[in-house]
């Protein structure tokens, strides 16, 4: 399904009821935003992973602009805050009050802004798997993950910066590097690497968030005015947003929720399903205001 906001056509999709029979009458579940990662992924790399939170809540997930199946238009206006707009955008062409996010990696940052700008619009945020700011990403500390569960050659694919510079594509990357993603023992081979290939990828978003406003942000200031539930969550095992990154976003969010996964990397619905979900359904349960 398209809307367009802000003058452009965005995709979205939907997951699980509203509205649900519950005896003689119709219950209500909250609503989740869904931030996809990236930057240049779309929605897809969520699926069918974080299809068991349609339970607890109907998922809408989202194509940033110039992403997936949304209109292409000048790349360069793909910015965190754009994208945030054109999220809150959508909420209120689909008449939404307030609602849940979700953001892993990438859409971990835009849910990191959004909760900072749009508070009033929230029951609460679940950033999954991400990183505050540049820092966090660093290469130094990226590589040294990267030698303690990976190989030699995904060493030098990331301390070359061959993605970043364009010299192998993302699904390239992805080839080489996505045993990574995944915790010791949970790499699931053929079924992991086509559920990464049903992404729609845009090389330009790559390039131009890594090297340009990845390359120098910071959460934090707006992170230390955020007044709402949050939940953080980490992979024990993530090498590119580790367990520190996210801590320094839970203690910098007010109160917020800190997870550590044991086993799990950065695909921490794929890799513990059963340590996750009842997480989140507790933070959702809790905040939800029937």
């Amino acid at each position: 399904m398209f809307a367009k906001v802000n003058g452009y056509k965005i995709f979205f999709d939907v997951e699980g009821l509203q509205l649900v029979p519950d005896g003689p009458v119709m219950r209500e579940k909250p609503v989740c935003l869904v931030m996809h990662g990236g930057p240049g992924a779309d929605h897809a790399h969520f699926m069918p992973d974080l299809s068991p939170l349609s339970e607890y809540c109907q998922l809408i997930y989202i194509d940033d602009r110039n992403c997936g199946r949304s209109e292409r238009i000048d790349y360069k206006t793909n910015t965190i805050k754009q994208n945030v707009e054109d999220i809150e955008a959508l909420r209120e062409y689909l008449g939404l009050d307030k609602v849940f996010i979700l953001g892993q990696s990438y859409g971990g940052m835009k849910a990191q802004y959004y909760a900072a700008h749009h508070p009033e619009h929230l029951y609460g945020a679940m950033i999954i798997c991400t990183s505050p700011n540049a820092a966090g990403i660093a290469n130094e500390r990226v590589a040294k993950h990267i030698l303690e569960y990976g190989t030699q050659e995904q060493y030098e694919i990331w301390t070359t910066g061959a993605l970043q510079t364009g010299k192998i594509t993302f699904h390239e990357y992805l080839e080489k590097m996505l045993p990574l993603y995944h915790g010791k023992g949970k790499f699931k081979g053929q079924e992991a690497i086509d559920a990464q290939f049903r992404i729609i990828t845009n090389d330009d978003i790559v390039g131009w968030q890594f090297t340009g406003e990845l390359a120098e942000y910071d959460l934090i200031p707006d992170l230390k005015t955020v007044n709402l539930p949050c939940l953080v969550m980490a992979g024990e095992q993530d090498f590119i947003c580790d367990v520190e990154a996210n801590k320094e976003i839970a203690d910098a969010i007010p109160g917020a929720e800190f997870h550590v996964i044991p086993g799990a990397s950065h695909e921490i619905f794929a890799d513990c399903p059963e340590l996750v979900f009842p997480i989140l359904k507790r933070f959702i349960d809790k905040h939800y205001d029937k």
